[in-house]
Protein backbone atom coordinates (compact mmCIF):
# COMPACT_ATOMS: atom_id res chain seq x y z
CA UNK A 1 0.00 0.00 0.00
CA UNK A 2 1.31 3.26 -1.05
CA UNK A 3 0.85 6.64 0.59
CA UNK A 4 -1.65 7.76 -1.88
CA UNK A 5 -3.87 4.49 -0.94
CA UNK A 6 -3.46 5.19 2.87
CA UNK A 7 -4.64 8.95 2.27
CA UNK A 8 -7.94 7.39 0.37
CA UNK A 9 -8.55 5.20 3.35
CA UNK A 10 -8.17 8.08 6.25
CA UNK A 11 -8.88 11.43 4.83
CA UNK A 12 -11.44 13.57 6.41
CA UNK A 13 -11.32 15.77 3.34
CA UNK A 14 -12.34 15.98 -0.22
CA UNK A 15 -12.22 12.77 -2.31
CA UNK A 16 -12.20 15.01 -5.63
CA UNK A 17 -9.57 17.61 -4.33
CA UNK A 18 -7.48 14.46 -3.95
CA UNK A 19 -8.37 12.53 -7.30
CA UNK A 20 -7.59 16.03 -9.09
CA UNK A 21 -4.46 16.76 -7.10
CA UNK A 22 -2.88 12.81 -8.34
CA UNK A 23 -4.12 12.93 -11.94
CA UNK A 24 -3.65 16.77 -12.58
CA UNK A 25 -6.95 16.63 -14.33
CA UNK A 26 -10.36 18.08 -13.72
CA UNK A 27 -13.14 15.05 -12.15
CA UNK A 28 -16.32 14.89 -13.75
CA UNK A 29 -19.23 13.58 -11.66
CA UNK A 30 -21.35 11.11 -13.96
CA UNK A 31 -24.44 9.57 -12.00
CA UNK A 32 -25.18 6.22 -12.74
CA UNK A 33 -28.46 6.44 -10.55
CA UNK A 34 -30.31 8.85 -8.62
CA UNK A 35 -33.69 8.32 -6.76
CA UNK A 36 -35.85 8.87 -4.38
CA UNK A 37 -36.26 5.80 -1.47
CA UNK A 38 -37.73 5.30 1.79
CA UNK A 39 -36.11 4.28 4.62
CA UNK A 40 -36.53 0.85 5.57
CA UNK A 41 -36.00 -0.53 9.01
CA UNK A 42 -31.79 -0.94 8.28
CA UNK A 43 -31.35 1.94 6.63
CA UNK A 44 -33.61 4.52 8.63
CA UNK A 45 -30.76 3.06 11.80
CA UNK A 46 -28.05 3.79 9.79
CA UNK A 47 -29.26 7.62 9.08
CA UNK A 48 -30.60 7.60 12.34
CA UNK A 49 -34.19 8.52 11.01
CA UNK A 50 -37.32 6.96 10.94
CA UNK A 51 -38.63 4.10 9.24
CA UNK A 52 -40.04 5.16 5.68
CA UNK A 53 -38.34 8.89 5.79
CA UNK A 54 -37.50 9.84 2.24
CA UNK A 55 -33.80 9.26 1.33
CA UNK A 56 -31.85 10.08 -1.36
CA UNK A 57 -29.61 7.54 -2.91
CA UNK A 58 -27.28 8.19 -5.54
CA UNK A 59 -24.38 6.24 -7.58
CA UNK A 60 -21.71 8.36 -9.12
CA UNK A 61 -18.13 7.81 -10.85
CA UNK A 62 -15.48 10.53 -10.29
CA UNK A 63 -13.61 10.56 -13.65
CA UNK A 64 -10.73 12.24 -14.76
CA UNK A 65 -9.86 11.92 -18.52
CA UNK A 66 -12.67 9.42 -18.83
CA UNK A 67 -11.02 7.06 -16.45
CA UNK A 68 -13.01 5.76 -12.95
CA UNK A 69 -11.54 6.69 -10.10
CA UNK A 70 -14.06 6.34 -7.80
CA UNK A 71 -17.47 4.91 -7.37
CA UNK A 72 -19.87 6.24 -4.47
CA UNK A 73 -22.86 5.28 -3.20
CA UNK A 74 -24.87 7.78 -0.92
CA UNK A 75 -28.01 8.01 1.12
CA UNK A 76 -29.22 11.40 1.81
CA UNK A 77 -32.28 12.13 4.25
CA UNK A 78 -34.08 14.41 2.55
CA UNK A 79 -35.66 16.45 5.71
CA UNK A 80 -32.35 17.22 6.87
CA UNK A 81 -31.46 19.57 3.71
CA UNK A 82 -31.91 23.17 3.22
CA UNK A 83 -34.28 23.23 -0.18
CA UNK A 84 -31.37 25.04 -2.37
CA UNK A 85 -29.20 22.33 -1.17
CA UNK A 86 -31.33 19.32 -2.30
CA UNK A 87 -32.21 21.27 -5.65
CA UNK A 88 -28.15 20.95 -6.46
CA UNK A 89 -28.09 17.07 -4.97
CA UNK A 90 -30.65 16.37 -7.76
CA UNK A 91 -28.96 17.83 -10.09
CA UNK A 92 -26.83 15.32 -10.25
CA UNK A 93 -23.61 15.60 -11.71
CA UNK A 94 -21.87 17.99 -9.01
CA UNK A 95 -19.80 16.32 -6.23
CA UNK A 96 -21.24 16.39 -3.01
CA UNK A 97 -18.29 18.35 -1.33
CA UNK A 98 -18.25 21.31 -3.91
CA UNK A 99 -22.50 21.41 -3.34
CA UNK A 100 -21.46 21.69 0.68
CA UNK A 101 -18.85 23.97 -0.09
CA UNK A 102 -20.98 26.14 -2.30
CA UNK A 103 -23.72 26.36 0.08
CA UNK A 104 -21.55 27.21 2.83
CA UNK A 105 -22.19 23.93 4.94
CA UNK A 106 -19.49 23.32 7.70
CA UNK A 107 -19.70 19.70 8.58
CA UNK A 108 -17.62 16.96 9.53
CA UNK A 109 -16.32 13.15 7.93
CA UNK A 110 -16.61 10.26 10.42
CA UNK A 111 -14.77 7.02 8.97
CA UNK A 112 -17.17 4.48 10.00
CA UNK A 113 -14.68 1.64 8.17
CA UNK A 114 -11.99 1.56 5.41
CA UNK A 115 -10.24 -1.40 4.16
CA UNK A 116 -8.78 -3.00 0.61
CA UNK A 117 -11.17 -5.59 -0.75
CA UNK A 118 -11.33 -7.90 -3.83
CA UNK A 119 -14.26 -6.38 -5.98
CA UNK A 120 -16.62 -8.27 -7.35
CA UNK A 121 -17.15 -9.23 -11.12
CA UNK A 122 -19.55 -6.81 -11.29
CA UNK A 123 -17.58 -4.18 -9.71
CA UNK A 124 -14.44 -4.73 -11.60
CA UNK A 125 -16.06 -4.63 -14.77
CA UNK A 126 -17.64 -1.50 -14.01
CA UNK A 127 -15.14 -0.12 -13.08
CA UNK A 128 -12.79 -1.61 -16.31
CA UNK A 129 -10.12 -2.79 -13.58
CA UNK A 130 -7.88 -6.07 -13.80
CA UNK A 131 -6.57 -6.05 -11.10
CA UNK A 132 -9.84 -6.42 -8.46
CA UNK A 133 -8.34 -4.87 -5.86
CA UNK A 134 -10.12 -1.77 -4.48
CA UNK A 135 -10.15 0.48 -1.24
CA UNK A 136 -13.54 1.13 0.34
CA UNK A 137 -14.92 2.69 2.98
CA UNK A 138 -17.65 4.26 4.65
CA UNK A 139 -18.38 7.42 6.34
CA UNK A 140 -20.80 10.00 7.93
CA UNK A 141 -21.17 13.50 6.86
CA UNK A 142 -22.08 15.55 10.04
CA UNK A 143 -23.86 18.63 10.04
CA UNK A 144 -25.38 19.86 13.34
CA UNK A 145 -24.91 16.99 15.29
CA UNK A 146 -27.00 14.60 12.70
CA UNK A 147 -26.14 12.63 9.82
CA UNK A 148 -26.03 14.74 6.58
CA UNK A 149 -25.21 11.83 4.18
CA UNK A 150 -24.02 8.27 4.60
CA UNK A 151 -21.65 7.44 1.82
CA UNK A 152 -19.63 4.33 0.82
CA UNK A 153 -16.82 4.87 -1.94
CA UNK A 154 -14.82 2.18 -3.93
CA UNK A 155 -11.60 3.28 -5.32
CA UNK A 156 -9.27 0.99 -8.11
CA UNK A 157 -5.91 0.06 -6.61
CA UNK A 158 -4.19 0.23 -9.79
CA UNK A 159 -5.64 3.81 -10.86
CA UNK A 160 -3.46 5.11 -7.36
CA UNK A 161 -0.06 4.02 -8.18
CA UNK A 162 2.84 6.11 -7.21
Amino acid sequence: MNAIHRILMSTDGSITAIIEAVTQKKVQVETIEQKIIRADKELAELLEVDEGDEVNYRVVYLKADGEIYAKAISFTPLKRLENSFKEDLMRADIPIGKIMKKHNIEARREIIWSRIENADSKLADELRIADKRVISRNYNIIHRGKILINITEFFPVERFRV
